[in-house]
């Protein structure tokens, strides 16, 4: 008897090794959590995304009004975006341009993002002044309202110092300040 229940109990081991697999039902509910959790992280991701390309306006802002600073030392009047001796590379925004004429006490730049990324990203602007004490200013200020396609006018974000201002940026409801 003893080897009847032996070959009766592998036979029964058998039969169950040869159904090992997943239902459709519970293939179905591992897609739709997996779906799920998709759907909560995409908005996070492409937010992440956005703000990265961001940096790119801001690092090259930065990278301006230090140059500004260094051309005012050496000159009478701060300089425009093609005198300073800086080269930048983008590839999510335009080219940083001069916003009107840069003179002894004060400049502004604004940078708009490419054409690609209009509804995607903000735009910036930076001033830098420097008063009559001969106290430096400098400001980066980024576009407080949502982006779209309606582009800002360039030197709506900042204001350069003057001799007796720092440079600061438009308005809360405008810009804000990037620390």
């Amino acid at each position: 008897m003893n080897s009847t229940f032996k070959l009766k109990l592998i036979q029964a081991l058998n039969k169950k090794n040869g159904n090992k697999g997943f239902t459709l039902i519970e293939l179905l509910v591992v897609v739709i959590i997996i779906g799920i959790l998709a759907a909560i992280a995409l908005p996070n991701l492409l937010g992440q995304v956005a703000k990265g390309r961001q940096a790119e306006a801001r690092t090259s802002l930065g990278t301006v009004n230090r140059a500004q600073q260094a051309y005012r030392l050496e000159n009478s009047a701060f300089g425009t975006i093609a005198q300073l001796p800086v080269q930048l590379t983008t590839i999510y925004y335009a080219q940083p341009a001069t916003v009107g004429t840069p003179d002894a006490v004060g400049a502004e730049a604004h940078m708009a993002p490419g054409s690609n990324y209009v509804n995607d990203i903000l735009e910036y602007g930076a001033a830098v002044g420097q008063t009559t004490g001969g106290v430096f200013s400098a400001v980066v200020c980024e576009q407080a309202t949502a982006a779209s396609t309606a582009a800002l006018t360039a030197g709506d974000l900042a204001t350069p110092g003057t001799a007796s201002a720092a440079a600061t940026c438009a308005g809360t409801a405008v810009a804000r300040p990037i620390q």
